[in-house]
């Protein structure tokens, strides 16, 4: 047996051993690699096979600094293939090959790697996945004293707050976040980040410190050229400059700003706001035929900007799930491998092919984990987004009634993905139990249940919502007996199925806890057509997904 293993060993040694050559070639390209993405050159033309081999590599023969190094260049090179779910996986196969307990822990790229992860949950519209990478981006940043990263990373925390809808943290991140660069010598940094918090101070009508924030953004930036004008892309400028005046009442300066947004802005966006800046305005100056020619210029700009974003929708979400190119070479490089590797585990025998599968069925288990959960949420995301499309075209519901059949197709097909994962996988069940939970709506009904409150009508709304879109599953079984059941029966389903005692649901609807038990027997016939105990009915209702 001894000899055995000494010869298993010896076996291993050969197999995993490399020269130098091999170490600086695939030095070499990590350095190149490097280079071409710092200097901003996209990594095409095959170039991705390479870094695929030299991930390989690494994994084998490299440290954990060089490991996370190879997986985050390879998902930068999917990046700019636009591959997004590749990069992404690469990005996560870096952070997990990071050693954050070594004292050598480069945490100066592993900062990098979750600010690429954060972008790419930007623009898939995932925007507390974003702000999680951010905020992992920025401790690791201070970690690695990259005093800059860090304040950037902290920065764009900011923008992940303006999608959730959360101004007041928007207004604290980059009055802070602009501190801090001002603190630490970057002063146009400190400027530019002002430049976030102005539309919100013009709506609240903060004007004194609106006005102090513009002063500084255009003084100091670094955006303005001599004569005022902003850089090109950023016109929008116009429009927030435009509004403060309409608001404070200085209508000449207003036009002026609107009228420079729609000559300088091109795109859709300027248009389209620079219209409708005029338009306000000549309403409040009572000029009505300026009002309609520009309300009606708005609305031509605001059709296109649909039609403009409808497309860019569908492209995100066809990218999602574009994963053909990236399996085939998956497939191919794992072949390789295979042939590689075939002589080793002859010559090792039955012990170390059992191990080598452990791990194999460990990894694999992990990865369709994550893959689930990841489409899981991607649905999720993809549902709520085309959600609140729909909610923005109903205003014109009669003009954008194609765009909402489109809206509502993207829900159907998302919704059948959903149920798909919740019906054939545990993980992605406690996924969507995990997903309700975290929401504010389930913790108002968390403690009104506790108080024994009754909730008001738009909290109803609101949990009814949310686990409709949680469990798709739960929701086509209350839309076919939608008419058969009543009000009480409706929030008394809703109340079971999100685990308030039913004990306490008498308090919340406001009628006696032997009333409740009753409700749920007579549910038990209306919805699953059983006789039975009402705890039968919890169980069942619990059950779906």
């Amino acid at each position: 047996m001894k000899h055995l293993l000494t010869v298993i060993a010896i076996l291993l040694a050969f197999a995993c051993c490399t020269t130098e050559a091999d170490r600086n070639r695939m030095s070499a390209l990590l350095d190149r690699a490097d280079s071409m993405n710092r200097a901003y050159i996209p990594m095409t033309d095959g170039i991705d096979s390479l870094l695929l081999e030299a991930t390989r590599f690494y994994d084998h023969h490299g440290t954990a600094n060089e490991q996370m190094r190879a997986h985050y260049l390879l998902g930068c090179a999917y990046r700019d293939m636009g591959e997004a779910p590749a990069a992404l996986q690469s990005y996560q196969d870096a952070v997990d090959h990071a050693d954050t307990l070594s004292t050598d822990c480069d945490y100066a790229q592993l900062a990098r790697v979750y600010a690429q992860m954060a972008q790419i949950f930007y623009e898939q519209g995932l925007y507390r996945e974003q702000l999680t990478s951010d905020q992992m981006s920025e401790k690791y940043a201070w970690k690695g004293k990259d005093t800059l990263a860090a304040l950037m990373s902290y920065e764009q925390e900011s923008q992940a707050y303006r999608n959730l809808n959360m101004p007041d943290s928007l207004l604290y991140i980059c009055k802070h976040a602009s501190q801090l660069y001002r603190k630490y010598g970057y002063i146009t940094y400190a400027a530019s980040t002002l430049g976030y918090t102005l539309s919100e101070l013009v709506y609240r009508k903060e004007f004194d410190k609106a006005r102090k924030y513009m002063q500084i953004y255009e003084s100091e930036s670094g955006f303005f050229d001599s004569l005022g004008n902003i850089q090109k892309g950023r016109e929008i400028y116009y429009r927030i400059k435009g509004l403060y005046f309409l608001h404070t009442n200085v209508l000449d300066s207003a036009e002026y700003y609107f009228s420079k947004e729609l000559r300088d802005g091109k795109d859709f966006d300027n248009q389209h706001s620079g219209a409708l800046g005029l338009s306000e305005l000549y309403q409040v100056s009572r000029k009505p035929d300026s009002v309609a020619k520009y309300c009606l210029y708005a609305y031509a700009m605001s059709d296109s900007l649909n039609a403009h974003r409808s497309t860019k929708e569908i492209e995100r979400i066809q990218g999602m799930y574009d994963y053909s190119r990236h399996q085939e070479i998956a497939h191919q490089e794992q072949k390789k491998a295979n042939q590689r590797t075939i002589v080793i585990w002859i010559c090792v025998g039955l012990i170390i092919v059992g191990c080598l599968l452990t791990i194999i069925i460990i990894r694999e288990l992990t990865r369709k984990k994550k893959m689930a959960e990841q489409k899981y949420l991607q649905s999720q995301s993809a549902i709520e987004q085309a959600q609140s499309d729909i909610a923005k075209l109903q205003a014109n519901a009669e003009i954008n009634k194609e765009l909402i059949s489109e809206k509502e197709q993207i829900i159907r097909e998302q919704e059948t993905i959903t149920k798909s994962l919740l019906h054939h996988n545990s993980n992605s069940q406690s996924l969507a139990d995990r997903e309700l939970h975290k929401t504010e709506i389930y913790n108002r009904f968390e403690q009104l249940s506790i108080k024994g409150l009754q909730p008001t009508q738009d909290e109803w709304e609101q949990i009814e919502q949310q686990i409709f879109l949680c469990y798709p599953g739960f929701k086509d079984l209350i839309s076919k007996h939608e008419f058969a059941i009543n009000d009480k029966e409706l929030k008394t389903c809703l109340l079971i199925r999100i685990g308030v005692k039913p004990t306490n649901i008498g308090s919340m609807l406001g009628v006696a806890s032997s009333y409740i038990t009753e409700l749920r027997t007579k549910l038990l016939q209306k919805l699953f057509g059983m006789s039975g105990s009402s705890k039968s009915f919890d169980k069942l209702l619990k059950a779906i997904y």
